[in-house]
């Protein structure tokens, strides 16, 4: 007997994700200096801003599929951890 997957705890644990990874870029920031802080580390302000917006598109994506699907299965599960898997893997270092 196969049992139908519950959509809204598949996003609410991809959302929780993409909530982490996004909390795990803004912990890496070091703001102890200031505004010298921001001079001297303007590249890296940079790079968490193209990260950023890079997870933002990945998230809409995300979003975007469990919208227009009503269809669950396991693979689309697994698939669906595979790609958060990756996510948290690029932002966690």
């Amino acid at each position: 007997m196969k049992f139908p997957h519950n959509i809204n705890r598949v996003e609410a644990f991809s959302d929780g994700v993409f909530a982490f990874a996004a909390t795990l870029m803004v912990v890496n920031l070091d703001m102890n200096d200031g505004l010298q802080w921001f001079g001297a580390k303007a590249s890296g302000l940079i790079s968490f801003g193209v990260s950023f917006f890079v997870l933002v598109i990945l998230w809409k994506i995300h979003y975007n599929f469990f919208r227009r699907t009503s269809y669950i299965d396991d693979w689309i599960i697994f698939y669906n951890a595979v790609l958060l898997f990756v996510v948290l893997y690029y932002v966690f270092p």
